[in-house]
Formats: structure tokens, sequence, C-alpha cells
């Protein structure tokens, strides 16, 4: 097990334009591991159907389509990787909360709370640098309007790594 970082030591990386080495789960995620069971798992059956009738047309057709799963996997792991040598996106800018209304880029950080209604989930969300994303609501507790923050995204924005405020990583 490894010790928790440091969020001063985190938000610096990040500032910096880098990944820090605690935040791979954002690269490596639920969905990366999923593949990669699928892969296995297809890979499993080609095997298991060569070995239990031999090189027969359909045993063949489960290899072929185990190589092909595998090397789908590989390319697809080989491209999530190449993200950890990306440069972070830093967006800076004062947070300007939007409270229900509609989320616009009037501002470099926007901020809106859906809260629950009839059938609605209540949501949480950041929009920076012209893309929304998901915020859990004890990053949300955190964040305060009005406020300068920098909000650093990986790969082409696609994943929200950290949400610095005042020097220290939230």
């Amino acid at each position: 097990m490894t010790a928790k970082a440091d969020p001063g030591e985190v938000a610096a990386a990040n500032l910096a334009g880098r990944l820090h080495p605690s935040q791979r789960g954002v690269v490596l995620d639920a969905l990366f591991w999923a593949v990669w069971v699928f892969a296995a798992a297809i890979g499993a059956v080609g095997v298991v159907g060569v070995v239990k009738s031999g090189f027969t047309a359909s045993a063949l057709l489960a290899v072929a389509v185990a190589v092909a799963a595998i090397a789908g996997a590989v390319r697809f792991s080989v491209r999530r990787c190449a993200e950890f040598r990306e440069p972070l996106t830093v967006i800076t800018g004062p947070a300007h909360d939007f409270g229900s209304g509609p989320i616009t880029d009037d501002y470099p950080i926007g901020l809106k709370h859906t809260p629950r209604g009839p059938g609605q989930t209540e949501r949480w969300q950041l929009r920076a640098g012209g893309r929304t994303y998901p915020v859990q609501r004890a990053r949300w507790d955190r964040m305060v309007a009005e406020r300068i923050t920098a909000v650093c995204v990986l790969g082409n924005r696609r994943w929200l790594v950290n949400i610095v405020l005042d020097g220290g990583a939230r």
C-alpha cells in the first residue's frame, strides 16, 4: 500500500503541466481494466475451443476473434498510456456560480448545481475550456465562487484531473 500523496505536491505537479504519479487512476480507470478482462475472457474461450475440439474451423475462428480482441486491447492500452506523457491543460480564472441557470462560457470557469427535483438527481457541474465535467459533492463543497481557480485537464480535455484553489489541491 502506498502512502497518500501530499496535496501541495500534487497541485505543484499539476500546475507545472504534469500528471502526478498518484493520479494514475485517472488514466488507468475501470474502462481500462474492463477492456483487458474482456480480452482475456475472449482469449480463454479461443484457447479452450482449440483444446477441446482441435483445429476445427469454429475453433480457429474463436482464436482469430481472440487475437483481434487482444490486439484491440493492446492498441487501446498503448493510446491510454500515451496520455501519461501528455501535458496537462491548466485553465485559470475566477469561478462563477451560475446557480440553477444555464451554464455558459462567459467566464473561464463556471459552476452549476442542479438540485434534486421530480424525476431528477442532484448534480454538480464545472465548465472550463468549453467542456462540462461532473464534480463530486466533496469537491463542490470546497469550491468558492468568484475565487481564482485552476482546473487541470488531461487528454485533449477529456479528464478533469484536479481543481486547485489558493495553491492547494481540492
